[in-house]
């Protein structure tokens, strides 16, 4: 056989095996069929040769390198890997290594939201995006009990808190690994007359990681502060020591907020709860405060979310009615830093005519306000946003959003964002 007429064979064979696998296991192997197709350079139509031994006859006879390479191809979607990986144990065992994962996640770079978690008893603790059988099992992401908070998501880990914040659980979803930690013993009621002072934490991965990339089996960074008589205190956790330390404090003009924390350039910034975010360096353990934007200081302060910005620095989203003003926090020649209006978007022209038209509904955490930022992901620009009619999500650069859930809810949901190769899919037979 001449090396086209072999082409052809193990472009058909692969082709004719895949669409007999698409007939159970669903849209993604035929995306499969669609991605091997362009690959090699010819239609998947042609019909297969007459049976040669000696040459592959089905999928799982292509060497790895081959099979790695196709799935290298496989989009971002938040169930394509799983639902692919499920196919046979050879497919699984590809995909769960280690090495493919990374290389999966340093070509494609965003990584998917697979759901959110939340705090609110108005809503489930975690929603999976998409609709079965295009979504991750609920039940690998559900919280152990209802004492347990979510405080924050990052590097594939989940920060939960017991209710009577006496412990701390660092969870993975994704491998079901939890690990729990004492709360910081520094942070009892001695320092607020018998009340837990005002707290929040937050988990880092300890091995260096710049994005929210795999970090299954890496140690980790718990980092915990709180606000009591007019001063923010901070400590880490470390997870190859075993202990807390380092407590630092700085005078502080307003207690820390509920909501979780952003990392931008190994600084974790908390907002306070008037006018001010709380900063704290990791490299030095600096622990200090920036005033927002004055012209920010009237807005609703859970309108006013901190984020990344696109030169990759520190930014600020304050949304009035349907009016976002994007902020940037930057230094000029002389050495003076300041906030700068970057950008404002009009979020009525994006979403559904009908969103601004709603009359308002009886909601007393939205306050009467016909928009709220819920949350948003921490290393893109997509937002979510509560209206009177839903939750959407907003690509920011892409000015697209969606809908994303309905429920009648203004409480901060957490998204939680990785690619999904273990586990099961819900609708998956």
């Amino acid at each position: 056989m001449n090396p086209y007429g072999f082409s052809v064979y193990i472009a058909a064979t692969i082709a004719n095996a895949v669409s007999s696998l698409a007939l159970w296991m669903g849209p993604v192997l035929l995306m499969i069929k669609e991605i091997v197709s362009p690959m090699l350079g010819f239609s998947l139509f042609l019909k297969a040769k007459p049976h040669c031994p000696l040459f592959p006859t089905s999928p799982n006879e292509l060497p790895d390198d081959v099979l790695l390479e196709i799935f290298l191809s496989l989009p971002a979607h938040p169930t394509c890997l799983i639902r692919t990986s499920l196919v046979c144990k050879r497919w699984r065992s590809l995909i769960q290594d280690r090495q493919f994962v990374c290389r999966f996640r340093k070509l494609h770079q965003k990584l998917p939201v697979l759901g959110f978690f939340s705090n609110s008893t108005r809503i489930p603790r975690f929603i999976p995006t998409g609709d079965p059988p295009n979504s991750v099992a609920t039940a690998a992401f559900s919280l152990p009990d209802s004492c347990w908070n979510v405080l924050g998501c990052r590097h594939s880990l989940v920060l939960l808190v017991s209710s009577t914040w006496n412990q701390l659980q660092v969870w993975n979803p994704m491998t079901g690994s939890r690990k729990y930690v004492p709360v910081n013993p520094d942070a009892d009621s001695r320092f607020n007359y018998g009340i837990v002072p005002e707290s929040q934490a937050t988990v880092v991965c300890a091995a260096g990681h710049k994005d929210n990339g795999d970090c299954h089996s890496c140690p980790f960074l718990i980092v915990w502060v709180f606000t009591c008589t007019r001063y923010a205190y901070a400590s880490r956790y470390s997870s190859e020591i075993g202990s807390w330390h380092q407590l630092v404090s700085s005078p502080t003009p307003s207690e820390v907020d509920s909501r979780p924390s952003i990392l931008i350039e190994n600084i974790l910034y908390w907002p306070l709860k008037s006018k001010y975010i709380l900063a704290f360096e990791l490299a030095t353990s600096k622990l200090y405060h920036i005033e927002c934007p004055p012209e920010t200081h009237s807005v609703f302060r859970r309108n006013v979310h901190i984020m990344k910005a696109e030169d990759g620095g520190l930014g600020l989203a304050a949304l009035t009615e349907f009016n976002l003003r994007l902020w940037v926090r930057e230094t000029d020649a002389a050495g003076v830093t300041e906030w700068l209006l970057r950008r404002t978007i009009q979020l009525d022209a994006l979403l559904p005519l009908k969103v601004s038209s709603v009359p308002p509904v009886d909601n007393h955490l939205a306050g009467g306000r016909p928009a709220r930022i819920l949350g948003l992901v921490e290393d893109d620009d997509l937002f979510f946003i509560w209206t009177r009619i839903g939750v959407f999500e907003v690509q920011l650069k892409s000015m697209q959003c969606k809908k994303v859930f309905e429920a009648d809810v203004s409480a901060t949901i957490l998204p939680y964002t990785g690619f999904y190769s273990t586990g099961a899919v819900d609708g998956a037979r």
